[in-house]
C-alpha cells in the first residue's frame, strides 16, 4: 500500500504530466474514453446461441421451428463467472442472428423465445445474461443482426417498415434498465453479413446510430459504416502489421477492401478500432463434432490481435443444454494461465534507459518505472535510439511497447537489437505500436537492448517498454506424425479443393480431424462448414481428399484455412485462396 506522501507525489506527478501533455500537439484523430477503455480491456467474449445451436447449422433460413429451442440447463451466471475468471472484460450476446429469432420476449414479433418451450415461453435470455453481467460487473454488448431472413418486412419494397422494426427493437433493448450491466451497454454489434441472394435492403444507419447515442451515450458501435469499431477484415482473429486505428470514412461500407480493414489507414481521419473476431471452435455456433482450438492457436490469436494493439473478440458458443462445453472451459482456463505466466515478471522493470528526451518530465527512465501516468517523448531527429541496461543477463523472447494514444497514434516503424557477446544483433522489427505492441523473437539471454524508432508521423511518445519470457507449450507426439503435402492452394470459386495428408510414422492406427477456420472468406460465402475424420491404418501413409468451395458474387480473392488436428491438438494448417 502506498504511503500518504507517495499518494501525494503520484497525484502531483500526474497533474504535471497532464500540464505537459497540453504542450505536445495532438496528432490525427483521437480515441474517446470508451475506445481507450476497450483497448485496455484487451479481451471480449462473443456468445452465439439460438436455433442454429439446435439445428446444428451456422446460418438459419428464418423458418426454424421455435419449439426446437429448449436449453433446459441454461445457466447464464455460469457463463459470466467463467468468463470473468478467465480474464474477459466484456461479453457480446447475440440476441438476434440472421434467422430473425429473438432471444428476449420482444413485443415486435412472435418469432422469439415466447414461442419456445424454454421457461414455458416466459424466458428472457437477454435479461438472465444482463443480471449475471451486473452481478459480476462485466461490460456487456448486444448483437442485433440487420439481416433478417424471417421478417416479411425484409424486402426492398418494404424497407421503410423493416428499418422501423429494427429501430423499435434497438429502443426496446437499449432503453430497458434491466438490460445490460445495470442498464448500460458497452457495444452494439451490427453484422454486415448478408447471404447470397438476400434482398439488398438499405439500412437507415444514421437513425440507428443516433438512437444508440441518445439512449446509451458513449456506447461503442460495430458496423460496416463510419463507427467507432470496424471489422478487422477476417474471422481468423489476426490484425495486420501495420495496424492503424484510423480510417477514412469514404473507404468503408459493405464493399470495403479487406486489406484496408486489416491495416487501417496512416492518413485516416476517423479513430476506429479494428476488432479481431474469431471463434473458439470452427463454427460460430456449437456443434458436437467440433473441438475447441488448441492453446497454441489461442496464443497465436492473442499475439496477432492484442499483440498488435487491438482487442480480441473470442466466441464461446453454449451447447444445446445452454452450458459451455467442459472442453471449452478447460481451454479458457489454460489460456488465462498462459497469459498470467507471461506477464508474471516484467524483466525490464527498473532498467536503466538512455537516449534523447524532450524534457525531464518525459525522461527515459519513465519507460521502465512501472507507472501508468509517466511517459517518454523526444523531438530528436529520426532514427531515435533508446538503450536499456538490465543490470544483469536476463532471458526473454518478447518485448512490449506502448504509445500514449490519448495524443494520437504516431510510430510507423521500429526495430529491436540485443547485445550478445559484445555484438549487437537483430531481435525483431515491426511497424505500428498503438496501445500495445508485443514483438516476439528468439529466446535470448542479454543485458542490453536497443529500441530504434525509424519512422513516426509526429513526435514519438511511449509510455512503456517491458520484457517477458513466454511460457513453454507442451506439444503432443502426434504433432510430429501428420502434415499437409501443400501449405497453400489457389482454386477458382465454386470448384473443389484437392489436397493430401501424409503420415510419416506408421506404428499404429491414428485418427485425425480436418476442420475449416475462416479467414477473409467466411462460412456460407467461400465454404460450408465440414468436418472430415481421417482414420489411418497401420502402414497407410497418405490420404487424398476433396473439399468443395462456394461460388460467390464479386471479384475478391478470399481465403480460409484447413486445420489438421489430433486429439484437439493442431498438427498443421493449409491456406486455401478462392478467387
Amino acid at each position: 500500500m502506498l504511503s500518504y506522501p507517495q499518494v501525494v507525489d503520484n497525484f502531483v506527478n500526474k497533474r504535471k504530466r497532464c500540464e505537459m501533455m497540453t504542450k505536445i500537439k495532438p496528432h490525427g484523430p483521437l480515441p474517446n474514453q470508451a475506445q481507450l477503455a476497450y483497448l485496455e480491456d484487451e479481451l471480449a467474449a462473443f456468445i452465439h446461441f439460438g436455433p442454429n445451436t439446435f439445428y446444428d447449422q451456422e446460418w438459419g433460413s428464418g423458418r426454424e421451428d421455435p419449439k426446437r429451442f429448449n436449453p433446459t440447463k441454461l445457466d447464464a451466471r455460469e457463463w459470466v463467472r467463467v468468463l470473468k475468471e478467465t480474464g474477459f472484460k466484456k461479453l457480446i450476446l447475440v440476441v438476434k442472428h440472421h434467422d430473425g429469432f429473438v432471444l428476449y420476449p420482444t413485443v415486435h414479433t412472435d418469432y422469439s423465445v415466447k414461442a419456445s418451450p424454454w421457461r414455458d415461453g416466459k424466458g428472457d435470455l437477454l435479461l438472465e445474461v444482463s443480471q449475471a453481467a451486473t452481478e459480476f460487473d462485466m461490460d456487456m454488448g448486444v448483437y442485433l443482426s440487420p439481416w433478417d431472413a424471417h421478417s416479411p418486412l425484409y424486402h426492398v419494397d418494404r424497407e421503410a417498415g423493416y428499418n422501423a422494426y429494427y429501430l423499435a427493437q434497438l429502443k426496446e433493448i437499449l432503453s430497458n434498465p434491466a438490460y445490460g450491466n445495470a442498464g448500460k451497454f458497452a457495444e452494439v454489434w451490427m453484422d454486415g453479413a448478408r447471404g447470397e441472394g438476400a434482398q439488398k435492403v438499405n439500412y437507415e444507419f444514421e437513425t440507428w446510430f443516433e438512437t444508440i447515442r441518445d439512449l446509451q451515450g458513449d456506447c461503442l458501435i460495430f458496423s460496416t459504416e463510419e463507427t467507432s469499431i470496424r471489422w478487422i477484415g477476417n474471422e481468423r482473429g489476426y490484425a495486420g502489421d501495420p495496424l492503424w486505428q484510423k480510417v477514412k470514412p469514404d473507404q468503408l461500407g459493405t464493399e470495403a477492401e479487406l486489406d484496408y480493414l486489416q491495416h487501417g489507414d496512416p492518413f485516416g481521419t476517423l479513430f476506429s478500432i479494428g476488432e479481431a473476431d474469431v471463434s473458439l471452435r470452427p463454427g460460430w455456433f456449437y456443434h458436437e463434432d467440433q473441438d475447441p482450438k488448441s492453446l497454441e492457436e489461442l496464443v497465436e490469436f492473442y499475439f496477432h490481435s492484442v499483440g498488435r494493439g487491438t482487442p480480441l473478440l473470442l466466441n464461446i458458443p453454449p451447447n444445446q443444454d445452454g452450458l459451455f462445453d467442459e472442453k471449452d472451459i478447460r481451454r479458457l482456463y489454460e489460456f488465462a494461465a498462459y497469459r498470467d505466466t507471461l506477464y508474471r515478471e516484467d524483466l525490464a522493470l527498473g532498467a536503466k534507459v538512455s537516449g534523447p528526451a524532450l524534457s525531464p518530465d518525459f525522461a527515459c527512465h519513465h519507460l521502465t518505472d512501472g507507472l501508468e501516468a509517466s511517459s517518454w517523448a523526444s523531438d530528436a531527429e529520426l532514427p531515435i535510439q533508446l538503450e536499456l541496461d538490465l543490470g544483469a543477463l536476463k532471458t526473454f523472447d518478447v518485448i512490449e511497447l506502448r504509445e500514449d494514444l490519448k495524443l494520437g497514434q504516431r510510430i510507423a516503424a521500429f526495430h529491436v537489437q540485443v547485445e550478445l557477446d559484445g555484438v549487437w544483433q537483430e531481435f525483431g522489427s515491426g511497424y505500428t505500436v498503438g496501445y500495445k505492441r508485443l514483438l516476439r523473437g528468439s529466446v535470448v539471454e542479454a543485458q542490453k537492448i536497443r529500441v530504434t524508432i525509424t519512422e513516426a508521423q509526429a513526435l514519438p511518445l511511449l509510455t512503456k517498454i517491458s520484457l517477458y519470457k513466454t511460457p513453454t507449450l507442451l506439444k503432443k507426439e502426434a504433432v510430429q506424425q501428420l502434415e499437409f503435402s501443400e501449405k497453400s492452394l489457389a482454386v477458382t470459386k465454386g470448384e473443389n479443393v484437392h489436397f493430401t495428408v501424409k503420415r510419416r510414422e506408421c506404428s499404429g492406427p491414428l485418427e485425425a480431424k480436418i476442420s475449416i477456420q475462416p479467414g477473409t472468406g467466411v462460412h456460407g460465402v467461400a465454404y460450408q462448414d465440414e468436418i472430415q475424420v481421417l482414420a489411418f491404418q497401420v502402414g497407410e501413409t497418405e490420404k487424398r481428399l476433396t473439399l468443395p468451395t462456394l461460388y460467390y458474387t464479386g471479384d475478391k480473392t478470399l481465403d480460409f484455412y484447413l486445420n489438421l488436428t489430433v486429439g484437439g491438438q493442431l498438427v498443421d494448417q493449409l491456406q486455401v485462396q478462392v478467387s
